[in-house]
């Protein structure tokens, strides 16, 4: 384990950056969502939206990770990482937050940042747009820019919007272009516009709200990736790659796919895997665990799951590449999670 980082090439697909003028526009406002910096200089991101309550704002203390890339780049060469896929961390709750108003122009400033980075490093990093669920007309209009102006391959979503069926729905157009474009879509933690029907609610149980918490997010997760697997959502769209943060709620997926597999026919399903064929899941975050990869590559298969770490709120990417190596699998396995899986996402 002690050379595993130069043993394989590494694609990292779950990462975060804070571009100048998010920092900008964010630093501007005068009440949450909002950056601040604390009474050491550091800044902190205070949050609003969703799971906040009213009239308070979380603080959100931010590394220098978030910002520095020429850090990031020495982190990744330490660690064996030739490209890393950039998003915006929908788990901030700003979009479900503000009016569209508010926070399309600050989306629009995001992602000519992002295309600004991947040019000036385009062997390094790709991006994802961040599009507004509140205006589904300009996120069309923003996808097809980030193809055909900013280079960007795909966009962000937050993953509560696709917990229902209805929900879904509601980005129908949002994948009529991504189809056209052959886009990749990242469906990462966190709540869509409070318009777009069918999300959880904030807390299933008061109880243990932090440990609650935890249930609540993988089911949030499990059920977005039921509504993709098992509808017929995706089937005009076969060229989109769907890309699943913290393998599916930290590995739940993978436990409620095993469960239908060990009952096909009984949930009339003929083969549990084919249904997955559009949908990737990553290691980041709460999905990194040695057992939980296991059992998604067991029961999913090795082609179904992607290195990713959660980078910037995650301060180094060794654990989750640790898990990996940990994790009883093989030699091709670890290839195919790695970097193999994703390297198609750049066309």
């Amino acid at each position: 384990m002690g050379n595993s980082n130069q043993t394989h090439d590494k694609i990292d697909t779950h990462s975060h950056w804070f571009s100048p003028r998010v920092v900008e526009l964010l630093g501007a406002r005068g009440v949450a969502p909002r950056f601040v910096h604390d009474g050491e200089g550091r800044l902190c991101l205070h949050r609003a939206g969703p799971g906040t309550p009213p009239g308070r704002s979380e603080a959100f203390p931010l590394g220098a990770q978030w910002f520095d890339i020429d850090a990031r780049l020495a982190h990744l060469d330490e660690h064996g990482i030739s490209r890393q896929l950039l998003s915006w961390p929908t788990t901030l709750g700003v979009d479900a937050a503000l009016p569209a108003a508010e926070t399309t122009p600050l989306w629009a400033a995001c992602n000519d940042d992002l295309a600004a980075l991947t040019q000036r490093h385009p062997a390094r990093f790709g991006a994802l747009a961040v599009l507004s669920t509140s205006d589904i007309a300009w996120s069309v209009r923003e996808l097809a820019r980030a193809h055909d102006e900013l280079g960007l391959i795909g966009a962000v979503l937050p993953v509560n919007g696709f917990a229902s069926l209805a929900g879904a729905e509601r980005f129908r157009p949002v994948f009529e272009v991504a189809q056209r474009y052959r886009s990749h879509i990242y469906l990462h933690t966190g709540y869509a516009n409070p318009a777009i029907p069918g999300q959880p609610p904030l807390h299933l149980h008061s109880d243990n709200a932090t440990i609650r918490g935890v249930l609540d997010t993988g089911w949030s997760f499990a059920a977005a990736t039921i509504t993709l697997a098992f509808s017929d959502f995706l089937r005009p769209y076969p060229d989109i790659s769907v890309q699943v943060a913290m393998l599916g709620g930290s590995g739940m997926m993978a436990l409620v796919a095993e469960q239908i597999a060990l009952n096909a026919k009984h949930h009339g399903v003929d083969d549990v895997r084919e249904r997955f064929r559009q949908l990737w899941f990553d290691t980041g975050a709460a999905g990194r665990g040695a057992q939980a990869i296991a059992l998604a590559v067991n029961v999913l298969g090795a082609s179904r799951v992607v290195f990713g770490t959660d980078y910037a709120p995650a301060a180094s990417v060794k654990p989750v590449i640790d898990e990996i190596m940990r994790a009883p699998l093989s030699d091709e396995d670890r290839k195919l999670i790695f970097s193999a899986n994703a390297r198609g996402w750049w066309h």
